[in-house]
C-alpha cells in the first residue's frame, strides 16, 4: 500500500505557483485517503517555491484499522533549483525520505540531474524482496515524485492542459508518468472533502522500468499494473493556480481515493518534518 499511496498523492502535487517575490510562496493541503470506503491514511503537504527554488515536504500515516496492520510513517522533502529561463526545467534536484513500515525504518536519499544519472542512497541497502533491475542510464534527467509533478505540472497553471510524461525516480523505482488528454467535470458537494465545483482532469498510468516488487501480492497484481489514475484540480485558494482536490483508482482491492480535506496559503521555507507521532 505505501508505494501506491504515495504516488496517488505524488500525482496530485501539481502545486503550480508563480512568484516573483523574494519570500518564497505557496500552500498547506491535507488529504484523507480511503480504500474500499475505509479511512487508511492522511496525507500533509507543504509547498513554498519562487521563479527559482522550489521547496516540498511530504508526510503520511496509516489510520485505523490499517495503522493496527502496518503503522505505516512516512517523511519527505524535495528541493529544486529551477533553471531561471525555463521554470519546467530544473539544474539539480535533492530528495530525501524517510518511512516505517511494521516496525521496520528505510530511507532513501537522490540528486538528480538533468543531464547525466542520478546519485542514490538506500538504506537498506538490500531489499528481502526480489525487484527488477534499475538501469543506471535510465536514472539520468529523472525527477522524484515530488519535484517531477510540481514542475512538469506547473506549466498547466491556468491552462486546460495535462502534461505528456513524467520521469520519476525515488531511490527505489524508477516509472514514467504518462498522461492523457485532458478532461473536464465537476464534483459535487461532499462531507469528504472540502471543495465541489468544476475541475481539470488528468488521468495517467505508471509504466514501470525498474525496481518494483517481483512477487505478486494484494498491491501487487498484474491486472492492477496499467489502471489509471485519475487527478482533480480545482480552484481551492485565492491567487494560487488549480490544486489537487481528489485523487483515485480503481484496484482488485477497491477504490483508493485522496479527499482534500483542509487548505490554506503558505510562505517562507519549507522544510522536512519528523515522521508522524504512533
Amino acid at each position: 500500500m505505501r508505494p501506491l499511496l504515495s504516488l496517488l498523492l505524488a500525482g496530485s502535487l501539481c502545486l503550480p505557483v508563480v512568484s516573483h517575490a523574494a519570500e518564497p510562496q505557496g500552500a498547506e493541503l491535507e488529504y484523507r485517503v480511503y480504500v474500499g470506503g475505509i479511512a487508511a491514511a492522511r496525507y500533509f503537504i507543504r509547498y513554498t517555491a519562487t521563479d527559482l527554488r522550489s521547496e516540498i515536504a511530504l508526510t503520511a500515516q496509516s489510520e485505523g484499522f490499517v495503522d493496527w496492520l502496518i503503522g505505516w510513517r512516512s517523511s519527505q522533502h524535495a528541493e529544486a533549483e529551477v533553471d531561471p529561463l525555463s521554470p519546467t526545467l530544473v539544474q539539480r534536484v535533492s530528495f530525501r525520505s524517510t518511512g516505517v513500515f511494521r516496525g521496520q525504518t528505510r530511507t532513501a536519499e537522490v540528486t538528480a540531474y538533468p543531464n547525466r544519472p542520478a546519485e542514490w542512497r538506500i538504506d537498506p541497502p538490500e531489499d528481502p524482496e526480489p525487484r527488477t533491475p534499475i538501469i543506471l542510464e535510465q536514472t539520468a534527467g529523472t525527477l522524484d515524485p515530488l519535484t517531477g509533478t510540481f514542475l512538469s505540472l506547473r506549466q498547466v497553471a491556468d491552462a486546460a492542459t495535462c502534461p505528456g510524461k513524467i520521469p520519476v525516480f525515488d531511490g527505489r523505482r524508477r516509472f514514467d508518468a504518462v498522461f492523457e488528454p485532458p478532461q473536464a467535470q465537476v464534483l459535487p458537494v461532499s462531507t469528504y472533502t472540502i471543495f465541489s465545483g468544476p475541475t481539470l482532469v488528468c488521468r495517467f498510468t505508471m509504466k514501470r522500468l525498474g525496481g518494483y516488487i517481483i512477487r505478486e501480492n494484494d498491491w501487487n497484481k498484474p491486472e492492477d499494473r496499467d489502471r489509471p489514475i485519475t487527478l482533480h484540480l480545482g480552484t481551492v485558494l485565492p491567487g494560487l493556480p488549480r490544486l489537487p482536490v481528489r485523487v483515485e483508482s480503481e484496484l482488485t482491492v477497491g477504490s483508493v481515493v485522496a479527499h482534500l480535506v483542509a487548505a490554506r496559503p503558505a510562505s517562507g521555507a519549507t522544510r522536512m518534518a519528523a515522521l508522524p507521532p504512533k
